[in-house]
């Protein structure tokens, strides 16, 4: 937490560069706020400072109407407690499956939390579906019901006593005149710390553009999406006038809500600390040249890990064209047909990315592979279905690649590119990348691995960040 003095400073001055980091609860009217609210500043004694709207919400406050802490952009987050944080979504709101799935104890959990957030985790996730209910009923026309959903609520009478409890109001009031449209797509704020080049986001995800399954402009990025049962599309464009991304939302089942904006944040990179990033990586020239030039760069995610897997290994030691035309081709023969959910105008996109069930014990025949390349996905698709939970025990990007290397045609290049996009892991680093190499190359003279890796020991714990930097110093010399 910031010192009092910092704080103080900071909310007089409504300094944006705080925004998030703190917030401002103000005793004698019982609400608390971000550094920038545009109400007028209250006397320093009626003012206590907290590190999260969670733990501020926890203490008996309520969110300011002319703020919205809830749309405060997110800090970085330790490894550890983001992965928690998506394991606790995907696993049904459960601490205990969380704690399984990640091989550590409920009390290491609880400890953990209790050092960042000043409180267990039971108490962090309930204060956080809260906001997110908050958020969704002030700022969307998602039906009540679907908001409860949407916020781990299994039901109504459940939802309403505890946003009375909490908030001393009904969901109905803090919704106010705004109509409830249960079957209309919902657009949720998704705000960012600056800078961030969405134009050259959006460039990344075109130039690997499944079309069948996607549909990206220069101004948003569209899919289909399939977890579990639930079914539907996402359509993301950038805010005309904040730090903010428009997510879009249509689906078969809104309980799987606070996941999709978890996986969308991932996706598009959108809580990283770009200044803190470019401290480590400008001390290289080649590097420091190219975040002069786009500040705003990136790191582009994926939606879904066992899709990204399969484009990974589609993509060994061919070009980006290549592998996202044998991508598209496996799509269109072996995935669902998506005519079970209304599209958007001048929008049409016809599947879903196929399940690892419909990919197991296939030929891959007239997709136009090779004899190898088909060995390998068949190895990699029934190692999947036996291993589905290898990514999501937060394992490091070292012990995965021991782990993985160990199947017939996975390298460390597969799965350093998995563990760079297809997980968010800031420090995996696919050294042998022949993109990367020429980045580095000298005179003509093609660095060695090993000097790469000697290398990008000074990057750590950015080296995916450097990755994609010298990716793109490529693209500007072309």
């Amino acid at each position: 937490m910031l010192s009092v003095e910092v704080c103080e400073s900071a909310r007089l001055s409504r300094d944006a560069r705080f925004d998030g980091r703190f917030f401002t609860a103000v005793i004698t009217t019982g609400i608390f706020c971000r550094p920038i609210c545009p109400a007028r500043a209250p006397k320093p004694e009626n003012v206590t400072y907290y590190a999260s709207a969670e733990l501020a919400q926890q203490s008996g406050f309520r969110p300011c109407k002319r703020c919205f802490p809830q749309l405060a952009p997110n800090l970085p987050l330790p490894r550890k407690i983001k992965q928690i944080t998506q394991a606790y979504y995907e696993n049904n709101y459960s601490l205990q499956k969380c704690a399984k799935q990640l091989d550590i104890s409920d009390r290491q959990i609880r400890r953990l939390f209790i050092q960042y957030y000043g409180l267990p985790p039971s108490e962090f996730f309930h204060q956080q579906r809260l906001l997110l209910a908050h958020k969704l009923l002030v700022s969307t026309s998602l039906s009540i019901t679907n908001v409860a959903l949407a916020a781990g609520f299994n039901s109504i009478r459940r939802f309403n006593e505890v946003i009375m409890q909490s908030y001393q109001t009904t969901p109905s009031d803090i919704r106010g005149k705004k109509t409830s449209l249960s079957e209309q797509p919902v657009t949720i704020l998704l705000p960012y710390k600056a800078p961030f080049d969405w134009p050259l986001m959006l460039s990344f995800f075109h130039s690997r553009k499944i079309s069948n399954i996607e549909d990206i402009s220069t101004k948003h990025y569209f899919r289909t999406l399939e977890l579990d049962d639930c079914r539907g599309w996402i359509k993301v464009t950038h805010h005309q006038d904040k730090s903010a991304l428009n997510l879009t939302v249509k689906l078969s089942d809104y309980s799987y809500l606070h996941q999709i904006i978890t996986r969308v944040r991932r996706m598009f990179d959108l809580d990283a600390d770009m200044h803190l990033i470019h401290q480590q990586l400008v001390k290289q020239p080649k590097l420091a040249s190219v975040i002069e030039q786009f500040p705003g760069l990136r790191l582009p995610g994926c939606w879904d890990i066992f899709e990204f897997s399969i484009r990974a290994i589609l993509g060994q030691q061919i070009s980006v064209k290549g592998a996202t035309i044998l991508a598209q081709r496996i799509v269109e023969k072996y995935g669902d047909n998506a005519l079970d959910i209304e599209q958007p105008d001048n929008i049409k996109v016809t599947k879903y990315f196929p399940k690892v069930a419909a990919l197991i014990n296939l030929d891959y025949q007239d997709i136009g592979l090779t004899r190898a390349r088909i060995a390998t996905l068949q190895t990699w698709v029934g190692y999947f279905e036996s291993h589905d939970s290898i990514f999501a025990k937060g394992l490091t990007i070292e012990a995965l690649e021991a782990e993985l290397t160990k199947l017939k045609g996975i390298g460390p290049w597969t799965v350093n590119y998995i563990g760079m996009r297809g997980l968010s892991d800031p420090d995996a680093f696919p050294s042998a990348d022949l993109g990367i190499i020429k980045a580095l190359t000298a005179d003509e003279i093609k660095p060695k691995n090993k000097d790469i890796l000697a290398l990008a020991e000074s990057w750590r714990p950015w080296r995916a960040y450097a990755a994609i930097y010298l990716w793109q110093s490529l693209a500007t010399q072309s």
